[in-house]
């Protein structure tokens, strides 16, 4: 490459010609030059041969958007130039400093700056502040516009250093977390958590980073995020690592008050130890279907991790969710010294004296000292059940929280009300009827002072001094009320309470009982009397998903309540659905149903999909749906209608019903005759009976026993084994497509069979699925990288893909033709394979492919470089640069002869995981997913 650019400055030697054979070679005259216009003109004479040019263009192509522009022209066959005008750089201590120099070289004062007067200044200039080069430099990659000359404009933009530029070149001497923790300790001289001008300037212009005056100044203004003077550490982390920004804003929008922060606390904190390790930070952040880089993990941990003790604490938890209010009340609680200070002041702020605090109480009470942003961060952390008061337990909770951590530290020891009485029989050992703090300190049970006095806080509601039975037990064992309370704010979104009632159902049978529930160590006893009271409204003993989410995010039961209070049979719930399904096609989506002026809210609707799409591919059809309106019926009546094998079998069924041979079968003759006892029986006449004459005919008796219960998916497919590696086999045909699945292995409990099982059923192909893992589990991995590294392996599968699979498909099932498809680190399998001309065409979706090559330490240009058939990417936003438009893969593909069958496309709203992972009741990744399957499905098929 060398040589050529030796070559390229020979012939062309000063910058008159370096910009005439820019403009040749740009054809279009649109200011870039593609990679076409970069072979054609660098080949028209033979000067360079067509791999000369192409490589060349790669190397210019330095942003990777496909095309070049003048400054990337003259970096690269000029590299000097560009340090040139580095070094230009460090002689200006700012902008004024730049204006000045622009009006000496400005020697005529017309604003603009020619070429020969700046080779004049340079000539005159004793101290030979440029040279020759320089002046070349200058003009190649300042005239912007290429008039021949450089206005003041133009100068600023060549001789001020950009903003990305100096902080990119900062970040790059800080390439890890570690790095970054590291070197904010090192700038904070003072030790006072922030990084002030003086220091940064001391820290950044010694030998070490060499970095001018102006540079500093950039780097500290981009830092500097409030304008308060100085960078504290989380700016920092933002300033070093961008995204932490954007990672830190989305955990912050997902909990909204005080017991959300605490209950996503004690959720991941799976040892119970009162700290997020890494291990569980990385599955709390994996588990919201999204993929994160070990440096962003790193980023979270260590701008939460306050005292660099190497774990996230709860009261570091919830600074790092909820920094400004945390700030605020931490300045708040400096003047509170004990729990009476607490309750004194709640009894001056409550002027109505009806025990509950309303932010306009607050605003407006004489006895309140705290201003308006005081009250919001009180408010905003405080109001754990969302009623928009506060009552005397959530204020001390919030003012004093060691009382509250200190009470519910207790009440887990007295699980039940039988054991919180016997304790208040040995606590009053004057039997007088009541406990004083005197008992509490002094009995058999001993109690720390913090638990006395949060006790008696929370307890003694008539300040008498002493508590009773009554509000010794309101205290310990709260109501059910109380208790679901608490819960609901360790479950902020629906997918969070249905991943917890999978994990309960132990038998998977739609139902869970309390000893099921109890088994999974989710919650204490306490908090299962309160489900199970709540939720269990047919008394059965057991809840099922609807009733389990009724308890644990009330939302559910009353966008449920809203959408069947005018269906009453079968026949309205089928209307209903017609009318909702707009493009008719038998599958109602969340964005029909937001359409239909039902004036369902976005979380109602997320909420009836959680409930209603039992299997799960983010649609409900005519069955989901009649099971959604009909809840209690349905079930009885797939029971029923189960022994049914035709149509036949139901009209001879009635017939049997009719006792007096009327047509029309009586709530008493269904009795009489079947074993359904009296619910029953009116689940039945609520669904069948549509006209509401109070007996049921042949049609609709017909009607409603073909009412299918919804199922949840069920794998369509079988697993043969090809040599000694197993493959999911769905469909049948001539065409073929090999799915190459995600790290997580060919047994993961993701989306990938019920994807494939669609594919097939939609296409008509056969869908394959090969186990590309073997017996290797990524639970046997330290981490992801390491698992990357060990699964990666192109030559073992290289070997089975051409001795056993293509074989096998080709001679044993009779394929013709064969496409394939790679998700995640599926992806790399897909791209490999692609290079076989065997192979028609390639969709990656969600593709992890510059990983998995870089675990691998292969070439990726070479990998590329190797495919021979039409690609569509699709790639995430957090997805490598490499695999979106304008990437490496985008810019080497177009350079090949079916490069203008390639398509990229960048799924700017979805982070990598929707398409596998995600929860489809939301519906910006139930529709992103069925575009993204119908998208795979066109290309595949051309």
């Amino acid at each position: 490459m060398e040589a050529v650019v030796d070559r390229f400055r020979r012939m062309y030697p000063d910058v008159e010609q370096v910009k005439a054979q820019f403009q040749k070679y740009d054809a279009d005259g649109d200011g870039n030059i593609t990679a076409e216009e970069m072979e054609n003109g660098m080949t028209e004479f033979k000067d360079f041969t067509r791999e000369q040019a192409k490589y060349a263009f790669d190397l210019a192509d330095t942003n990777e958007d496909g095309k070049i522009d003048i400054s990337e022209f003259v970096s690269l066959m000029f590299p000097s130039a560009k340090e040139a005008i580095a070094n230009l750089r460090k002689a200006f201590k700012g902008p004024d400093d730049v204006a000045k120099k622009f009006k000496v070289w400005d020697s005529d004062g017309d604003g603009k700056i020619s070429f020969e007067e700046l080779k004049e200044s340079a000539a005159k200039d004793s101290s030979k502040f440029l040279s020759e080069e320089d002046v070349n430099a200058i003009f190649i990659v300042g005239d912007l516009n290429m008039d021949g000359e450089i206005d003041e404009e133009e100068f600023s933009k060549l001789m001020i250093p950009s903003i990305s530029d100096i902080v990119a070149k900062f970040r790059y001497a800080h390439r890890s977390v570690e790095d970054v923790r590291k070197a904010f300790k090192t700038y904070d001289r003072d030790g006072d958590g922030a990084i002030d001008r003086g220091e940064l300037h001391k820290a950044l212009t010694n030998y070490k980073f060499n970095f001018s005056d102006q540079e500093v100044d950039i780097i500290f203004a981009a830092g500097d995020i409030d304008n308060d003077g100085c960078v504290d550490f989380e700016e920092f982390m933002y300033l070093m690592c961008p995204s932490t920004a954007q990672i830190v804003k989305k955990f912050r929008d997902s909990y909204k008050t005080i017991n959300e922060v605490k209950g996503a606390f004690r959720k991941y904190d799976k040892n119970r130890d009162g700290g997020l390790s890494k291990s569980e930070l990385s599955r709390m952040m994996m588990s919201t279907g999204h993929s994160f880089t070990d440096m962003e993990i790193d980023a979270i941990l260590n701008l939460g991790d306050r005292d660099g003790d190497g774990e996230i604490d709860l009261d570091e938890f919830m600074i790092l969710m909820t920094p400004s209010a945390s700030e605020t009340l931490s300045k708040i609680r400096q003047g509170i010294t004990s729990i009476a200070d607490v309750k004194g002041l709640f009894k001056d702020i409550d002027v109505d004296g009806d025990g509950l605090l309303s932010k306009e109480e607050m605003l407006n009470s004489p006895g309140c000292k705290f201003d308006k942003e005081q009250i919001e961060a009180i408010y905003e952390l405080g109001d754990s059940n969302g009623d928009e008061v506060l009552d005397m337990g959530e204020f001390i909770a919030i003012m004093y929280p060691a009382a509250g951590e200190a009470l519910a530290k207790l009440c887990k020891n007295y699980p039940n009300i039988d054991e919180v009485e016997l304790l208040f029989r040995k606590l009053d050992f004057d039997n007088d009827g009541s406990i004083t703090k005197t008992e509490l300190s002094e009995g058999s049970i001993r109690f720390t002072p913090q638990e006395v006095e949060a006790i008696f806080a929370l307890g003694d509601i008539n300040d008498d001094g002493a508590l009773d039975l009554e509000e010794f037990i309101g205290v310990m064992y709260p109501s059910a009320a109380t208790v679901a309370g608490r819960l609901r704010g360790q479950y902020t979104d629906i997918n969070s309470v249905k991943k917890a009632f999978a994990k309960i159902d132990l038998d998977g049978d739609g139902k869970v009982t309390k000893e099921e529930v109890a088994k999974t160590d989710l919650f204490n006893n306490q908090e299962i009397d309160a489900l199970f009271f709540l939720g269990d409204s047919n008394n059965d003993g057991e809840i099922d998903l609807e009733e389990f989410i009724g308890v644990l995010y009330p939302v559910v039961a009353a966008a449920l309540a809203k959408m069947t209070k005018d269906v009453q049979s079968v026949d309205d719930a089928r209307y209903l659905f017609k009318t909702l399904d707009h493009d008719g096609d038998g599958l109602l989506s969340q964005e029909e149903l937001r359409k239909s002026g039902c004036k369902f809210s976005a979380k109602e609707i997320e909420a009836l999909f959680a409930v209603g799409d039992v299997n799960g591919d983010g649609e409900i059809d005519i069955n989901e749906f009649i099971n959604v309106m009909c809840p209690g019926a349905t079930t009885v009546i797939a029971r029923i209608s189960a022994q049914f094998k035709c149509l036949e079998d139901i009209q001879e069924e009635f017939k049997k019903m009719d006792l007096d041979g009327d047509g029309q079968i009586t709530r008493e003759e269904m009795m009489e005759y079947s074993a359904l006892n009296q619910q029953e029986v009116n689940a039945v006449f609520d669904l069948g009976d549509t006209d509401r004459d109070g007996s049921i005919d042949l049609n609709e008796f017909v009607g409603v026993m073909q009412t299918s219960a919804p199922v949840p998916y069920t794998e369509s497919g079988t697993i043969v084994t090809v040599g000694e590696t197993d493959v999911y086999l769905v469909g049948s045909g001539a065409k073929c497509v090999i799915w190459c699945h995600d790290m997580k292995g060919f047994n993961s409990d993701d989306r990938t069979r019920q994807l494939v099982d669609k594919l097939a059923e939609t296409t008509g192909w056969v869908i394959a699925v090969p186990n590309f893992l073997g017996g290797k589990k990524i639970e046997e991995s330290a981490d992801e990288y390491s698992w990357l590294s060990s699964i990666t392996d192109w030559n073992t599968i290289r070997d089975f893909w051409v001795e056993r699979l293509l074989p096998y498909l080709r001679d044993d099932l009779g394929i013709k033709a064969i496409g394939v498809l790679g998700t995640g680190w599926g992806s790399y399998v897909a791209t490999r394979m692609s290079s076989y001309e065997e192979i028609l065409a390639c969709v990656n979706i969600q593709p992890l492919i510059s990983s998995a090559v870089e675990a691998a330490k292969e070439d990726l240009y070479e990998v590329y470089e190797d495919v021979r058939c039409p690609t569509l990417m699709m790639a995430c936003r957090n997805n490598c640069p490499n695999e979106k438009p304008g990437g490496l893969a985008n810019n080497i593909y177009n350079s090949c002869s079916f490069g203008k069958k390639c398509e990229f496309v960048e799924l700017q709203d979805m982070m990598h995981g929707f398409l596998l992972e995600g929860e489809r009741s939301v519906e910006a990744i139930a529709v992103q997913s069925r575009m993204s399957m119908k998208k795979t499905a066109e290309f595949l098929g051309k």
